[in-house]
């Protein structure tokens, strides 16, 4: 069949154009250069665009700039557009995520759907298209050197409790990645996030029903952040996933996270069957999905080797009792 002239060149005009695959010179280079000295500068999780990088501006940012641990007081997210819908692809070569994807990996970085803000998460990424805003995204999280978070003077008196519910986020991040080792240590810091959160929703009910607050619910009331309680909460539930699913347990621990995870394996097991009976196909399906998660994590945590945490200077500590005179020694000076 013949075709109309007319409409091919219409098509022709109205397909949008796409970016170069390859780097157009010097001035790709030097934005490279730009963006890489930024990532190596920032203290806060930030959103780029790669809106023209081509293999090799993507090969230098990755290697110059997060081929070096950042230094920075928390743990760091950086968000990269590399596509989109019909609004803006044209800005964006279709292959862009899948370059920088393989940049990262060249460079070291793993990809993991379940990564998050979190130092566990460090030296890894993840894709994402955010069909609300239509964009594709490239979460990358660097490695960094945390840098000593500042804490106020007023501070010094706070108990761990305290400083673990007023601290900001920064320092919270520094303080549980250096002063909590095991899970145990990092579901008390999670309990404790929890009952402060407890307290303050307490505190709203009172002040909804016009009940006078005592002075130190008042204190509380004014200096807790329930934003930054959630936050706190969020940051420590995604530890506790990682180190389970990692097996990264003590012996004791590994013990007593086996028995939650039957716990939870019976009571679903109980809803499949119910599920079953009432011919709820839909729900037994998300049901078993969900079971089977639970049962990997078993089966990881199980065949897991428990893990010894040594005592912080365990070497000093042991050298100076080797030099201390024995017992009977002392008794008889």
């Amino acid at each position: 069949s013949l075709v109309d002239p007319h409409r091919y060149w219409q098509s022709c005009l109205d397909r949008p154009s796409r970016a170069p695959m390859a780097d157009t010179g010097k001035a790709d280079s030097d934005k490279a250069k730009k963006l890489a000295a930024e990532l190596q500068a920032a203290s806060t999780s930030e959103t780029f665009d790669l809106a023209g990088y081509g293999p090799a501006a993507l090969q230098y940012l990755v290697t110059s700039g997060l081929g070096t641990p950042i230094k920075c007081p928390a743990m760091l997210r950086f968000t990269f557009v590399v596509g989109g819908g019909k609004k803006v692809r044209q800005k964006y070569d279709e292959k862009l995520s899948q370059l920088f994807a393989d940049a990262l990996k060249t460079g070291g970085f793993t990809e993991d759907r379940g990564a998050a803000l979190t130092l566990e998460c460090q030296g890894t990424f993840k894709q994402q298209h955010d069909t609300d805003k239509d964009l594709k995204f490239v979460h990358v999280f660097p490695r960094v050197e945390l840098q000593e978070a500042s804490i106020a003077t007023d501070d010094a008196n706070l108990t761990p409790e305290e400083l673990i519910v007023f601290a900001d986020i920064s320092a919270f991040q520094t303080m549980i990645s250096k002063k909590t080792v095991s899970l145990t240590q990092r579901r008390r810091a999670l309990d404790v996030v929890k009952a402060a959160r407890a307290r303050l929703a307490a505190i709203e009910v009172k002040l909804a029903e016009m009940q006078e607050l005592t002075s130190e619910d008042q204190q509380f009331y004014d200096s807790a952040d329930d934003e930054g309680l959630q936050q706190k909460q969020e940051v420590l539930q995604i530890i506790l996933d990682n180190m389970i699913s990692k097996g990264q347990l003590t012996k004791n621990e590994q013990k007593e996270v086996l028995v939650q995870l039957q716990e939870k394996l019976d009571a679903i097991d109980t809803q499949i069957q119910a599920a079953a009976a009432a011919g709820q196909a839909k729900k037994e399906g998300k049901l078993r999905e969900v079971r089977e998660k639970l049962e990997l994590r078993r089966v990881t945590v199980t065949s897991a080797a428990a893990i010894v945490h040594k005592p912080k200077y365990e070497a000093e500590i042991k050298a100076v009792q080797k030099r201390l005179p024995a017992p009977a020694g002392l008794e008889k000076r």
